[in-house]
């Protein structure tokens, strides 16, 4: 018993597995040089890609001829049903089009050309109450710009500070040596300047942030309800037509990613 004890607690020789690096060439390193160990074993990688990269590129693979070449697509009515669904689910406007014109083709019994006709009818109704939904946004970018521009010579022209002082402000004018430069003239007419540019930018930041926080919630902002609005519109004015693909389309056509 005690000679079978004293057999099994024989040590067994350790069994050495050779590095990445043993393979190509690279000495072994001593167990202690961990930082020269990764480098190495990287070294030993790159080189393995390197050797596998150039027997790749040694093989001849076959090139395409010119009767493949021709039988490529290149325009979207010329590819398969398959390969439009997978481009419109990754998003290609394009092939959006192309597959709710196939839908309608499959539906309504027509030719391609005739359902380009009708998909007029569908871009018509997506069009529908654009110029009063897009009224508050172009009123609001021409406000901004002309403030942008109008803030300049309010600041730093004379004449101009002169005559918006003269009617709307009635300050003391400072002394002519203090106006002899544009910056000068800047220093003046922030005493008057600072409040409102500093209290619009205030309320421009909060109004920013309560959007921000208000779609942390889900609450869409008021621009895209009203896309949202639209495209279920188009949606239910064409229900023949699978809902899915129309409602694809039409979010496209309001400038909508989604619709949820």
């Amino acid at each position: 018993m005690a000679l079978r004890h004293s057999l099994c607690r024989v040590a067994r020789p350790a069994v050495r597995i050779p590095s990445i690096g043993a393979y190509h060439g690279i000495p072994p390193l001593s167990s202690n040089d961990d930082a020269q160990r990764s480098a190495m074993n990287m070294q030993a990688h790159q080189m393995m890609l390197s050797r596998n990269f150039s027997a790749a590129v040694g093989m001849e693979g076959v090139k395409p001829t010119l009767d493949v070449a021709k039988e490529m697509p290149r325009e979207y009515y010329e590819m398969s049903n398959k390969l439009i669904v997978k481009l419109s689910i990754a998003g290609d406007e394009d092939a959006v089009a192309e597959r709710l014109t196939r839908e309608v083709m499959y539906v309504d019994s027509l030719d391609y050309e005739a359902a380009l006709a009708k998909l007029k009818a569908i871009d018509d109704a997506c069009n529908a109450g654009k110029t009063l939904n897009d009224l508050p946004y172009k009123a609001g970018a021409l406000t901004a710009y002309v403030a942008a521009l109008a803030s300049i010579p309010l600041c730093f022209h004379l004449d101009t500070c002169l005559w918006f002082n003269e009617g709307f402000v009635t300050t003391e004018v400072a002394e002519a040596k203090d106006l002899e430069t544009w910056l000068e003239v800047g220093s003046w007419s922030w005493t008057w300047m600072e409040p409102p540019l500093g209290q619009i930018s205030f309320f421009l930041l909060c109004l920013q942030m309560a959007r921000q926080q208000m779609v942390n919630v889900g609450i869409k902002p008021f621009g895209e309800r009203t896309r949202v609005a639209r495209v279920q519109k188009v949606v239910a004015a064409f229900p023949q037509y699978q809902s899915e693909i129309v409602e694809q389309y039409a979010g496209v056509q309001v400038g909508l990613a989604a619709v949820e």
